[in-house]
């Protein structure tokens, strides 16, 4: 039987919580002490966003360096192990719970008897919620056999990079777009007055942000950032508790964690006015600027982390179409040489669906098919396009039964291709269908003529050709 120690009294949990954040007051005056004590901090900050700064201090005294935590059980959900031997880094966790009066007095739900909590669920009782911390263990990254199992950090936590160029530079924007979009703030082309050599500003009252359009691309993202949490953080009545210099520096920290986060290269990133700052300032001042620059990045990295999974699954699903067409065109291809032993004619539009084709034809008369007759629930076809240069442009694609007329309308609808494209296979198609009208008539006409030679012979009776002279006349 697995011996189970004594448990600890709520005095003794009381202890051990205040002797884990004994000297935490220190720990926090510490990260003011140098420009490279701060960096080394908010760089610890934008890889532990989650926490809050009390719980960030913890890990950080426990253990120093630490790239990522977890728990015991979500290293396992990760497939991962925490190594025999390792000692937990302990934090402290916020445990809610919700009390109702009885004679005046707060007592647990928990402890209510079954009369009291139906009372309770038909809010007949009134209930209050008070939070209280009880200590809880988590395991740093290397502390796990996750290297062993080639898990990075990256691919655990979900990072996204910044690699530097154009488009990830545009996907940064995008992302901190929606940012401002949350806070409700603008971000104007012209600014409504002349910036000078600022690289940007925030008009609280105005809810308008603006940035230099000297700027280069690059400097608007950490610029933008650094707009975005004076936004965020200094509304008209905070910024009455606070010096310019206070701002400014943490509008800064800001900028430095989310870009931190981001590998967004950060050597401009200075705290020259530290030192005259830190003078004279009460320590409970600082916790509580750390803590909103903490809740401010933790704010913007999930934002941003969320427009960045949206932009990685619209990349996964275009992968998945592009395998799709790549698969149809080749088996379009084969398909039409092993029946015609030849290559593609390039010569107009032609058409090969997928499951009822053999080999391509003329894209209006395969665009005319009723394909209700094939009972296929998806119509997969590829479209082969000659051009003037010599090549062919061909594509491939799908929808399911019921979505599109046939395969012209839903390349209309999704525009699968240019306006000139469309306007050719149009014109196919609407030639395949005038040659079909024309088809019907020509036939219509010979059935006709047929009838008349028949009844022009010499058995033909009187009343026939009197029939015969009224079809014609009508």
């Amino acid at each position: 039987m697995a011996f189970k120690g004594k448990k600890k009294t709520p005095e003794e949990k009381m202890k051990e919580i205040e002797e884990l954040t004994s000297g935490m007051d220190q720990q926090i005056e510490s990260y003011f002490v140098s420009e490279k004590a701060m960096r080394e901090h908010l760089a610890f900050m934008a890889n532990f966003h989650n926490y809050s700064q009390r719980n960030m201090t913890l890990i950080d005294k426990q253990f120093r360096g630490a790239q990522a935590v977890g728990s015991f059980h979500f290293w396992k959900s990760k497939g991962a192990a925490v190594q025999k031997g390792e000692k937990g880094i302990k934090i402290l966790v916020p445990t809610p719970v919700h009390f109702f009066k009885k004679d005046g007095i707060d007592v647990p739900v928990s402890s209510a008897s079954k009369q009291e909590r139906e009372l309770i669920e038909k809010k007949q009782l009134e209930t209050s919620k008070k939070t209280f911390f009880k200590i809880g263990h988590v395991f740093e990254y290397t502390q796990t056999n996750a290297r062993e199992l080639n898990l990075s950090v990256s691919e655990i936590f979900g990072k996204y990079h910044r690699d530097g160029s154009l488009e990830s530079s545009k996907e940064m924007m995008a992302a901190l777009n929606k940012v401002a979009h949350k806070l409700d703030f603008s971000i104007v082309d012209e600014a409504p007055f002349e910036l000078g050599t600022a690289k940007g500003a925030a008009a609280p009252h105005e809810k308008i942000i603006t940035l230099n359009p000297r700027n280069t691309e690059f400097e608007n993202v950490s610029v933008l950032i650094h707009e975005l949490a004076h936004a965020k953080m200094h509304t008209p009545e905070r910024s009455k508790e606070l010096s310019t210099n206070e701002k400014e520096f943490q509008a800064e920290m800001v900028s430095y964690v989310v870009a931190n986060r981001y590998g967004i290269d950060t050597e401009d990133f200075t705290l020259s006015y530290l030192a005259n700052w830190t003078q004279g300032t009460e320590l409970k001042d600082k916790e509580r600027l750390l803590k909103e620059v903490q809740s401010t990045a933790s704010e913007f990295i999930d934002e941003i982390d969320s427009h960045f999974d949206q932009v990685k699954e619209q990349d996964l699903q275009q992968g998945k179409v592009d395998d799709l067409s790549y698969n149809l065109t080749n088996q379009a291809l084969k398909a039409h040489e092993a029946s015609s032993g030849n290559e593609l004619a390039n010569e107009e539009p032609a058409m090969f669906i997928h499951g009822v084709s053999s080999q391509f034809k003329p894209f209006g008369e395969v665009n005319n098919l009723d394909f209700d007759q094939y009972n296929q629930e998806r119509t997969a076809y590829t479209v082969a396009i000659p051009r003037d240069t010599g090549l062919t442009l061909v594509i491939s694609s799908q929808y399911e039964k019921g979505d599109y007329i046939h395969p012209l309308h839903q390349l209309e609808k999704e525009q699968l291709v240019d306006k000139e494209t469309f306007t050719t296979l149009e014109t196919g198609y609407h030639d395949e269908l005038l040659k079909q009208d024309d088809d019907y008539i020509q036939s219509f006409a010979a059935r006709l003529r047929t009838e008349v030679y028949k009844e022009d012979t010499p058995t033909v009776g009187k009343d026939k050709q009197l029939f015969k002279k009224n079809t014609i006349e009508r």
